[in-house]
């Protein structure tokens, strides 16, 4: 029979999310479009892309009961993550679904989410188009912004991950694996009790495995992990290079020949204040747009998708014909398109929505019957920090990004500290770590430059052999021990780095110098507050929400330091205004 391949792919907002698909299973046909997203991957805005989620799961493989066949942490890690994410979007439901590779991890999950006591998740389940939980066999038609994965399979007794996964390692499991990895229209979290390479999928003939093994390397290390053959090679276009050079002169942050598949924007704008913030697409009459066959592929089709779906504030177009004859007046025109995009995401101020982190039972009754100061807190006007989502927020505030390496090696590396060679190598790394995450906490240092080379449980003694190779120029700084990249200095370091919404960070790998900048930002902010107001604001810029003894401790350090500074005032009255410092 005759066959005809669909030309255009445009469900998902985010390219990495059709990249494997379009690959393993339509080879490399699709054209999908590019979205304002960050160049760097580590700095997507929440909810876009692919990730992977290790825990520490078992699978249930033998016994009686409902317990078989099923991975209860890794089930009730995906129970978190989905009431987290119920609990920041308290105007609506998220639009969210739950894959699982069996039947019984299915039942477990769904079971566990109707038993949440969360009103809005069981009505959600019911909904036609709301929360749904499946497994790969039935999932089939279904699509949502976010969807999350339980992989639920995991290393056995003797720590071998077997390479039976249900219908997956059938033949056609990789049919039954592309339906279900091309749900998503954002963002896919995979949820997993073992790394990528645990997988031994070259002892096996099944494609479905072979492809599971490709697509959590991806989750893992990003779209980079797809194969050279499923990258699209960049092209050369002088047309694009100069109108782009000539941008840059102009002060704009520019980056070219943006795309994942044969569709490309050929040329990206932003501000030069704000490089990460992509404004403009930028559409060129090159090679590839005179291939396209139809006017509505050519001109129509993109420019609705990039503005409509894909979300760009401003698309351009420029022919060649125009560049050559009236370049000033191309360079006006793409200005004022800048400046019209910049206008159009700036909004006013929103009202203060709910802390991302569901508060215990106990915080709800004493908010409910004591009204503590936090709480009044919260509810006056212009507090940026109480609300993550929020576009307006303090300058001094910045995104926290973890430092996410690809594989540098295996544990033998390590293993040969202090020896030369491996020295080298990992001495890199740590400055690596160091430049991208600084300020940082030794300990924390050393678990990732040890998950870099394949060792996800760090003993003290590898510790030690790490710190001990790094390099002279990063001695800790600041008077807690932490390594500070070599740009930023201690003394006037003011920045506090917020985590991605629902996330936060264990205080005590954060700088007491962060802290009390954090200080500094509440006291700022409201005018003047208690010291418990000023430390629960301070807590909650970091992504916190608990007061525990430990907590308790690191906060005072964190205070006793903005008073030092003169970040903040005591007064006589108990209240910590902001300081001249």
């Amino acid at each position: 029979m005759p066959s005809k391949w669909l030309s255009w792919h445009y469900r998902s907002q985010d390219e990495s999310l059709i990249a494997f698909s379009n690959h393993h299973y339509y080879e490399n046909r699709l054209s999908s479009f590019p979205a304002p997203l960050p160049s760097d991957p580590r700095r997507h805005p929440d909810g876009y892309g692919i990730s992977l989620v290790m825990v520490n799961g078992t699978f249930e493989r033998s016994g009686r009961g409902k317990a078989l066949r099923t991975n209860r942490v890794e089930a009730e890690a995906i129970i978190d993550d989905v009431r987290r994410r119920f609990w920041a979007s308290p105007g609506s439901s998220p639009s969210l679904g739950v894959i699982t590779f069996n039947a019984q991890q299915r039942d477990l999950i769904e079971n566990l989410l109707r038993d949440s006591g969360d009103d809005r998740i069981l009505q959600a389940l019911d909904e036609t188009d709301g929360l749904f939980v499946k497994n790969l066999e039935n999932v089939q038609g279904d699509e949502r912004d976010c969807i999350l994965f339980s992989v639920a399979f995991s290393a056995n007794d003797k720590g071998v991950v077997p390479l039976n996964f249900g219908p997956l390692s059938k033949p056609g499991g990789e049919r039954r694996l592309n339906v279900a990895v091309t749900r998503a229209r954002r963002q896919v979290v995979l949820y997993a009790s073992f790394a990528p390479e645990a997988l031994r999928a070259e002892e096996t003939t099944q494609r479905g495995t072979k492809h599971l093994k490709a697509y959590l390397e991806m989750a893992a290390r990003g779209v980079e992990a797809v194969s050279d053959d499923g990258r699209r090679q960049a092209t050369i276009d002088r047309h694009r290079d100069d109108l782009a050079a000539e941008l840059r002169m102009a002060g704009f942050a520019v980056r070219t020949d943006i795309g994942l598949s044969d569709f490309r924007v050929d040329i990206s704008i932003a501000d030069g204040s704000d490089p990460e913030k992509p404004l403009v697409a930028v559409l060129l009459d090159g090679p590839t747009w005179r291939a396209r066959r139809t006017v509505a592929d050519r001109d129509g089709l993109p420019v609705d998708v990039l503005k409509g779906l894909m979300r760009w504030p401003g698309v351009e177009r420029v022919w060649l014909p125009e560049w050559m004859r009236s370049r000033a007046e191309t360079l006006a025109q793409l200005t004022r398109a800048v400046d019209e995009a910049r206008r159009a995401g700036e909004v006013p101020p929103a009202v203060v929505a709910p802390d991302p982190t569901p508060p215990s039972s106990e915080e709800k009754g004493r908010h409910a019957h004591e009204g503590d100061g936090f709480t009044a807190m919260r509810s006056a006007p212009d507090h940026s920090w109480s609300n993550p989502a929020e576009k307006r927020r303090h300058p001094l505030v910045t995104d926290y990004r973890e430092w996410t390496p690809s594989s540098l090696g295996d544990v033998s590396v390590l293993d040969d500290l202090p020896r030369g060679w491996a020295a080298t190598r990992v001495r890199a790394a740590v400055r690596e770590a160091i430049e991208a995450e600084g300020p940082i906490h030794p300990d924390r240092l050393a678990r990732l430059v040890a998950g870099a080379f394949g060792l996800r449980r760090v003993a003290e003694d590898r510790k030690t052999a790490i710190k001990a190779v790094v390099p002279s120029e990063y001695k800790p700084r600041g008077g807690d021990g932490f390594y500070w990249p070599t740009s930023l200095d201690p003394s006037t370091w003011a920045y506090v780095r917020r985590p991605d919404l629902g996330e936060s960070r264990p205080l005590d790998e954060v700088p007491r110098i962060e802290i009390a900048n954090a200080m500094r930002i509440v006291a700022e902010e409201t005018g003047g507050v208690t010291a418990d107001e000023l430390k629960r604001g301070a807590l909650q810029i970091l992504g916190g929400r608990r007061i525990t003894d430990a907590v308790g401790m690191r906060l005072d350090a964190g205070l006793k330091v903005a008073i030092d500074r003169g970040h903040v005032e005591p007064t006589p009255g108990g209240i910590y205004r902001p300081g001249t410092r």
